[in-house]
């Protein structure tokens, strides 16, 4: 059988980076210890190798003299990130820089198991790595300040709190003037958390003359000592690491501060990075993925009133609260956990970890009565065991029933032995500067971990083996509360026993962060398909119905956008007459379009070509060149909206209809003519309106003759009825005589567009890079 294409097949040749050339050596090494680990798998390693070259090599060349540049990786709440800047701190010691610094966390905790797992993946599997930090301590200066002149790559693993990150900058000062050949790269991980400034800057009086210093405005400490860090040293990288990016995309891009310099806005690149095989996220849980899960159960109010009372305003009497009583729903997530771990066990995961979380307030005084309630409460089932022998079995075989629809590895009667022994092994460890309590995962494998805490366990700490969460924490801001759902991450052979309770109201604020999350993803998608850097085209973001995305003093560059062309014919109505270069540039764009995709129908009064894809659309809206002061019709931001869509699944596929009316006065487009389109002049260089109506149904079922109305062509109807996923490119070729313009031709534009998605809900940009 013969197929025909109807478009010349063509490759693109790959695009040559900086970094060809570089022998890999610290990754190469770095690459075989991944392989000798059961857990990863030939193509996670491959995606973790293609995903760090694209972001070394999206980095400023090292050779260059002099460079400051700024990037952003965008990752999935607890998703593996460390594994990738892992990878991108090797490359970026092969590619030649001198110094690594990753800033980890606040917490000892977090640092601890960054520095633990460097150790083992970088300085001991790499070559020539010298550390200057260890599990156990943190950065202090070294006794040599100056310890660059032997070969090899200096590692630091580093506290993001102000007295490390001001010994780090008191170091930095006595290096000044000798770091010209010492390319620093400074991985911020949490890059949301204390990195942003939350507070001014202060103007340089040199170039801003009427405004006095004033050090009230200076910026926030940490976001300040970061920022100096990065000023004395003349080639540095900042890469920021997140999965909530809101705050860090609403810096200001033009912001600079006379002492400590630029901010630490991504204007070089920004990078999303692949949902790994396995991963459990909103999407999962909460979003369309979620169809045919079990996986949320509802907390009473009167069970959320019992163990989060009102709070005491000062004026009221100290009133001493007894012991608590915990709620049946807390009772039953016990019961559950307990059992979901007798399940794991007899499908043989034995040694490994199996935690529930317990997230209700961020008083640590509620923690502690919460942590020994449930003591007090697994005390109570053995003691009611003990005096009326097979209760336990009876609550678990009330508890199975209610587990929903899981696979068990054994007969119920061995399951909920097995259940009652496993519930004496539950541990409870309330997690909070007051206890100092730790996870241990590595000291004590395979324990049944009940962690109660709240700030602590709100970012970056990982549990391990998480099965059950009882998450009743509230707050007014998106990213703070995905960064809390620390039931995200890997659930490899126990997915199906995830279970949350929460509230109806936590549930439908989750439910709309997955398509808040979906729609920032698509959006640094389209930035990047569109070539563009992140200071040249906005990274728009779904606004959400009841939280902020980041708090007020993260986000004072945030605009509410409403662009969107959902259902609307943006048409082209004024024109550069005079200007025949850029009219005929016009004209020649217009034949390369239609000679990459040539017309195959003739009808409704022109000649249309199907199937055009909304890449070619893009890029064509984009060369278009209309009047400087045209306002109706901005082709870059419609293409780049376009690409968004697109990145949505709509206006994926388009049709381009070209008016030909039957005339004399002709004109040659793609290799065949038209004829000229006639229309008036209104004022010194505008027409009334471009297109004729009935050519917005050209491409829908029945053509424009089904929207026939008693005045005409109903357009509207037609861009009602035109599918989401289906757009039209309108090309009139107008008669430029009398336009009165030194030209062939005028070429005028007209979008007809379905209804999208986005048509009506709020976006926020970045006010700052929109008007770039």
């Amino acid at each position: 059988m013969q197929v025909r294409l109807s478009l010349p097949l063509t490759l693109k040749p790959r695009l040559a980076l900086w970094t060809d050339g570089t022998a890999w050596t610290n990754w190469s090494r770095h690459e075989a210890y991944l392989h000798s680990q059961p857990k990863w798998k030939p193509h996670q390693i491959a995606s973790v190798a293609e995903e760090s070259l694209r972001i070394i090599s999206k980095t400023t060349p090292i050779g260059r003299p002099e460079f400051q540049c700024r990037g952003l990786v965008v990752g999935y709440v607890q998703s593996g990130k460390t594994a990738n800047f892992t990878a991108v701190a090797a490359r970026a010691a092969d590619v030649g820089y001198r110094l690594i610094i990753v800033l980890s966390g606040i917490h000892d905790s977090l640092r601890n198991q960054t520095q633990k797992r460097l150790d083992l993946e970088l300085a001991e599997t790499g070559v020539d790595w010298i550390t200057l930090t260890d599990e156990t301590n943190d950065f202090r200066e070294p006794e040599v300040a100056d310890g660059f002149a032997s070969s090899g790559t200096v590692l630091i693993v580093a506290k993001k709190i102000t007295p490390i990150l001001k010994r780090l900058n008191q170091w930095f000062s006595k290096l000044e003037g000798r770091l010209a050949d010492v390319p620093v790269l400074l991985i911020d991980d949490e890059a949301d958390q204390a990195s942003i400034n939350t507070r001014g800057n202060r103007s340089d009086p040199s170039i801003d003359a009427e405004t006095a210093p004033d050090e009230d405005t200076a910026p926030s400490l940490t976001n300040a000592l970061i920022r100096d860090i990065l000023r004395k040293i003349p080639r540095a990288t900042y890469i920021a690491y997140t999965a909530t990016p809101f705050a860090n995309i609403l810096i200001d891009p033009d912001a600079s501060d006379k002492q400590v310099g630029e901010d630490l806005f991504p204007k070089d690149f920004v990078v999303q990075l692949p949902r790994p095989d396995g991963y459990t996220g909103t999407e999962e849980l909460f979003g369309t993925g979620a169809q045919g899960r079990d996986v949320l159960r509802p907390v009473d109010p009167a069970d959320v009133k019992a163990l989060k009372p009102k709070q005491r305003k000062k004026s009221e009497a100290i009133i001493a609260r007894g012991p608590l009583d915990l709620p049946q729903s807390l009772a039953d997530a016990l019961l559950t956990f307990a059992l979901a771990g007798a399940i794991r066990l007899l499908r043989g995961q034995l040694g490994k970890p199996n935690t529930m979380l317990v997230h209700v307030s961020q008083l640590q005084q509620d923690q502690l009565r919460i942590g020994e309630a449930i003591e007090e409460q697994i005390r109570s089932w053995f003691h009611h065991e003990r005096a009326e022998p097979g209760v336990l079995r009876k609550m678990f075989r009330s508890t199975l029933a209610g587990l929903g629809p899981v696979d068990l590895p054994c007969s119920e009667d061995v399951l909920l032995e097995e259940a009652v022994t496993n519930l004496a092994r539950l541990v409870v460890v309330v997690l909070n500067s007051t206890t100092g309590g730790e996870l241990e995962y590595d000291a004590k494998p395979g324990r049944q971990l009940v962690a109660v805490g709240g700030n602590r366990l709100s970012r970056g700490l990982t549990l391990e083996g998480l099965t059950i969460a009882y998450f009743l924490r509230t707050t007014t801001l998106a990213d703070a509360l995905l960064q809390m759902a620390r039931w995200y991450g890997f659930r490899a052979g126990y997915e199906d026993l995830i279970r949350i309770w929460t509230t109806e109201g936590i549930a439908q604020w989750f439910v709309e962060l997955a398509l808040v999350e979906e729609s920032l993803r698509d959006s640094i998608t389209a930035l990047n398909k569109a070539g563009r850097r992140p200071d040249q085209m906005a990274i728009r973001m779904r606004a959400h119905s009841k939280l902020l995305l980041t708090g007020k003093n993260k986000s004072k560059m945030r605009m509410d956008d409403a662009r969107s062309w959902s259902g609307e014919n943006p048409q082209t109505i004024l024109f550069p007459m005079k200007d025949r270069e850029l009219l005929e540039r016009n004209i020649d764009l217009a034949s390369a379009l239609l000679r990459q995709h040539p017309p195959t129908q003739d009808a409704h009064g022109g000649a249309i070509a199907h199937d055009v894809p909304a890449e070619d659309i893009a890029l064509f809206l984009r060369r278009y060149q209309g009047h400087p002061n045209s306002i109706a019709f901005q082709g870059t931001e419609i293409a780049d909206w376009i690409l968004e869509r697109a990145e949505a699944g709509e206006l994926t596929n388009w049709t381009v209809f070209v008016a030909n009316p039957q005339r004399e006065r002709q004109i040659l487009l793609g290799g065949r003519p038209f004829g000229l389109v006639r229309r008036s002049l209104q004022a010194n260089e505008s027409i009334g309106i471009l297109i004729d109506p009935r050519h917005e149904g050209v491409d829908l079922n029945g053509g424009p003759d089904n929207y026939r109305a008693a005045s005409g062509f109903n357009a509207r109807a037609m861009r009602e009825e035109r599918p989401a996923h289906q757009g039209l490119l309108l090309l009139y070729p107008l008669d430029p005589e009398p336009l009165r313009a030194p030209t062939q031709a005028v070429l005028g534009l007209a979008l007809s567009l379905p209804r999208t998605s986005d048509g009506d809900r709020r976006f926020v940009v970045n006010r700052g890079v929109r008007h770039a």
